[in-house]
């Protein structure tokens, strides 16, 4: 019961500093293509930046969820299954 919790709280606490990572590099992609719009007669399709934005925000929780949290949560849960096998508490 209490490693589903844990994988859970993991989950969701690595999900939180993904949106943070995420939302800064969109913001800067905003700010710089509105700057880049103004001087420039050629511009994206709406839809097309927001989906590039939104690919980018969700690949950056994505990524902190995998590396952050799913993956020590994997390395440890390994480590104590290897020392149990090996001291014969299994």
């Amino acid at each position: 019961m209490w490693q589903r919790r844990q994988l859970r709280q993991t989950i969701i606490s690595t999900g939180c500093v993904g949106a943070l990572f995420g939302i800064l590099p969109v913001l800067a992609l905003l700010a710089s293509s509105l700057e880049h719009q103004h001087h420039s007669n050629h511009s994206r399709p709406l839809i097309a930046q927001a989906l590039e934005l939104g690919l980018l925000f969700f690949g950056c929780i994505l990524f902190c969820v995998i590396m952050f949290g799913l993956l020590p949560m994997a390395v440890q849960y390994c480590f104590v299954w290897m020392v149990r096998r090996w001291t014969g508490r299994a």
